[in-house]
């Protein structure tokens, strides 16, 4: 059994879910379908959960709700009488007026808003199908299994429901299950954070054991870097779940973080594929590394801090880390990572967590608590990341990154290598962001 995931792009048209039908039709092993909400039918358009966003809004905010209505019964409307499904339209149109009777002192009223895209989605996928000769069922999150904690636009998949979610192979249709939310024990509607429509074909895919989980966007695969940056990049061909989970807390955009979880932890590869050329092979997503990279990509972000601390034999202190993790904690400031030596200490954190107020009163607290001698910040720093299975085992993939950079004259103010031991740090200025992440392509990506 294969489960194909779609996102909104493949998803935003009547055109495009012709494409989806096509695909599906074409392996019969495809017994499981979760779709996103409608996205971008082009670059200025609207996705349809950002109009449900605004929807909520206006909704909250007493305003006139006939313009937004109107925008949204409009976009599927066009879908539906692209794809002659006048017959659903109705339907639809009660689904989304009845939202603005919904009551705002119910907690979970903003996950219902967002969810109706999905929702929406689902039933004109099915809908689709059914007419055109494939054995489709609709099926909700609730009814899937997909039993969720009580933490509104945070939902975190309960254990027991994997129990549920294992029954899905007994279906003989088709089964088309509106992704990124699911229900509470209460039967609540409760969304995954935004993006959250990987997080639920990952679930799914590791609840029934899939052999794979196919996830089809408009891209032909995951870029060994950003297109942004470097022209034409080449696709990787094969990344593991810890080098793409890497990449993904790194700066790549391609799939949400926490949907590699449930699929690496039941063992099921992932395939992401173009649903507009789905005969090219795209890139697969595996437990173990099987192709030799010394690099599979690079990723880069920009936004750094560094805080520098120094006390005189500060090894010594066997307390200061817990005492400084205190300090961070009560501030709010989350740190990306930390070195040390005898006697400092550089913390790295994203400057969104260190405004002059909150840097204040962090420097106030390091001299009072921990006494340090010197506390110097370094602002405007990216974080350029190298990832490969390949870190761990040879040598010489440091040194040529070094090297590289030392031709170019980049400055690496920090050289870090992540816990996971996949990945290289580079911190530099912000201003040579792009040549550093240029420098490394071409050391080993190009001959």
């Amino acid at each position: 059994m294969k489960l194909a995931k779609f996102g909104g792009s493949s998803l935003a048209s009547g055109e495009q879910i012709r494409k989806v039908f096509e695909i599906v039709k074409s392996d019969p092993l495809r017994k499981i379908v979760v779709v996103s909400a409608p996205g971008k039918r082009f670059e200025s358009d609207i996705k349809v959960t950002d109009l449900l966003d605004a929807y909520y809004q206006d909704y909250k905010n007493k305003k006139n709700l006939v313009p937004i209505q109107t925008t949204l019964l409009d976009r599927f409307e066009e879908i539906c009488d692209e794809l002659e499904l006048s017959e659903l339209k109705q339907f639809l149109s009660e689904k989304v007026i009845s939202l603005a009777l919904l009551n705002l002192h119910n907690r979970f009223v903003y996950d219902k808003f967002l969810s109706t895209g999905e929702e929406c989605s689902a039933l004109i996928v099915s809908s689709y199908f059914k007419k055109n000769g494939l054995n489709a069922k609709f099926l909700s999150p609730k009814d899937a299994g997909i039993l969720v904690s009580s933490d509104p636009c945070e939902a975190k998949l309960l254990p027991i429901a994997y129990n549920k979610i294992a029954g899905l192979v007994k279906y003989p249709e088709i089964l088309i299950i509106p992704g990124f939310y699911g229900a509470t024990l209460n039967g609540e509607v409760c969304t995954f954070s935004r993006g959250g429509s990987d997080i639920t074909g990952a679930i799914l895919a590791a609840g029934v054991k899939a052999e794979m989980y196919e996830n089809f966007t408009d891209v032909d695969g995951i870029y060994s870097v950003n297109p942004n940056v470097v022209e034409n990049p080449v696709i990787i061909e094969e990344v593991t779940y810890r080098e793409m989970r890497e990449l993904s807390f790194a700066g790549f955009s391609v799939l949400h973080e926490e949907a590699l979880i449930p699929a690496a932890r039941a063992g099921v590869p992932m395939l992401l594929k173009n649903t507009n050329h789905p005969e090219l092979p795209g890139t697969q997503i595996v437990p173990n590394w099987t192709i030799d990279m010394p690099v599979v990509g690079i990723a880069s972000s920009r936004g750094y801090v560094i805080i520098k601390i120094t006390k005189y034999m500060l090894y010594r202190d066997i307390s200061f880390g817990r005492r400084l993790f205190e300090i961070l904690e009560k501030l709010g400031i989350r740190f990306e990572a930390i070195t040390t030596g005898i006697d400092d200490m550089s913390i790295l954190v994203k400057d969104k967590y260190l405004s002059a107020p909150i840097e204040e009163a962090l420097s106030d607290d390091l001299k009072e608590i921990l006494q340090v001698d010197d506390i110097v910040i370094v602002k405007n720093l990216a974080v350029v990341t190298a990832v490969s299975e390949e870190i761990r085992q040879q040598t010489h993939i440091t040194g040529r990154a070094t090297l590289a950079l030392a031709r170019k004259n980049i400055k690496i103010e920090t050289l870090m290598q992540g816990a996971s031991e996949v990945s290289l740090l580079f911190i530099v200025r912000e201003e040579v962001e792009n040549e550093t992440v240029r420098s490394l392509y071409e050391e080993f990506f190009e001959d």
